[in-house]
C-alpha cells in the first residue's frame, strides 16, 4: 500500500475547503506535512493560478485548488503537464461526485433530457455576503459539469444581492440562471431541464455538507430517483486527486476550467438588456 502524501494548507484554503477534516477523513491516502510537502493545497481567489504555477516548479506531486475564481489557467496547465503535477479544483457544486464520469446512469438521463429540451432553468443560492461574481463563476461552473453547453449568454440583472442571466442551449431552447444571497436557505445549487414529455432535476449541497445531492428524472416512461452518494464535494476533489497521482492521469479540471472562464469574459464583455427586470425574488 502507498505511503499517505503529506498535504500542506494556508489558512485561507483551510477555510475555504476545510482541508484538515477532510484529509483527517482520509487518513491512508494524506496526512499533514511536518516539512516538505507532496501536495499543496491553495484558496482559489485571485491570482491562484500564478500561486499554483509557482507551487507545481517547486516539485510538489499534486495541487488542490479551493473554490477558484474565474482566471486564465492557460500557463498553469503547460507548467503541470510539463511536471507531470496533478491538479485538481475542489469546486463548490461542480465537483460533486453524483456528476462525476462514473455516475453514467445519472449523465445518461441528463443527456437524454438535453436532447429533448424546451426549457433550462437553474437556480444557486449563496449565504449574505457572497460576491455575486463568485456566485456566478460557481454556478456556471456547476451548469457545465452537468454536462450543458450554453451559448449567447446575458446578464440582464445583476446587483448585491444575484444576478439574472439569460442563454440559449444548442438547439435553440431558452436557458435562464438566477443567482440568489439570502439566509433563508443553505448553500444550493438547482439545475433543471424540462423537456416535451418530462424533466430532469438535480439538487446540489454545499461543498462541505454530507448531505447527498438530489437526482430526478421524469419521462414517458415514469419517474425515477438515482441512488445517493454520501460524500461531499470537498472529499471527492481529495480523492480523486490521490487516484490522479497514483495512476499519473491527469485529470482534466483546468481544461473545463478554461471554458467557464470564457464564458465568464463573455459576459463581461456582452451588453446588458435594455429592460430593467425586477430584482431577483427571494425564496418564501
Amino acid at each position: 500500500m502507498s505511503a499517505p502524501l503529506l498535504v500542506q494548507a494556508g489558512p485561507d484554503a483551510e477555510r475555504a475547503g476545510t482541508v484538515g477534516p477532510v484529509i483527517a477523513s482520509l487518513p491512508v491516502s494524506f496526512a499533514p506535512a511536518d516539512g516538505g510537502p507532496d501536495v499543496v493545497a491553495l484558496a482559489g481567489t485571485a491570482g491562484w493560478t500564478a500561486a499554483a504555477t509557482e507551487a507545481v516548479r517547486s516539485g510538489v506531486r499534486g495541487v488542490v485548488v479551493v473554490d477558484p475564481v474565474a482566471e486564465d489557467p492557460a500557463a498553469l496547465a503547460a507548467a503541470a503537464a510539463g511536471a507531470g503535477t496533478a491538479v485538481v479544483l475542489d469546486q463548490t457544486w461542480a465537483s460533486n461526485p453524483i456528476l462525476a464520469e462514473s455516475q453514467v446512469a445519472v449523465r445518461t438521463a441528463i443527456a437524454d433530457a438535453l436532447a429533448d429540451a424546451v426549457l433550462l432553468d437553474s437556480v444557486a443560492w449563496g449565504v449574505p455576503g457572497t460576491d455575486p461574481e463568485v456566485l456566478l463563476t460557481r454556478h456556471l461552473g456547476t451548469v457545465l459539469a452537468v454536462g450543458v453547453e450554453l451559448k449567447d449568454l446575458r446578464v440582464i440583472q445583476r446587483n448585491s444581492n444575484g444576478y439574472t442571466v439569460i442563454g440559449s442551449l444548442p438547439g435553440g431552447a431558452p436557458a435562464a440562471l438566477q443567482g440568489i444571497t439570502t439566509s433563508s436557505l443553505p448553500a444550493t445549487a438547482t439545475v433543471s431541464v424540462l423537456t416535451s414529455t418530462g424533466r430532469a432535476d438535480i439538487t446540489l449541497p454545499d461543498a462541505s455538507a454530507g448531505w447527498p445531492a438530489e437526482v430526478r428524472s421524469v419521462t414517458a416512461a415514469g419517474a425515477a430517483t438515482f441512488p445517493t452518494t454520501y460524500e461531499s464535494a470537498h472529499r471527492h476533489s481529495w480523492r480523486r486527486l490521490r487516484a490522479a497521482v497514483d495512476s499519473g492521469a491527469p485529470e482534466a479540471d483546468l481544461e473545463r476550467f478554461a471554458a467557464l472562464t470564457e464564458l465568464v469574459g463573455q459576459l463581461h464583455d456582452s451588453p446588458r438588456s435594455p429592460r430593467s427586470p425586477r430584482s431577483p425574488q427571494q425564496p418564501h
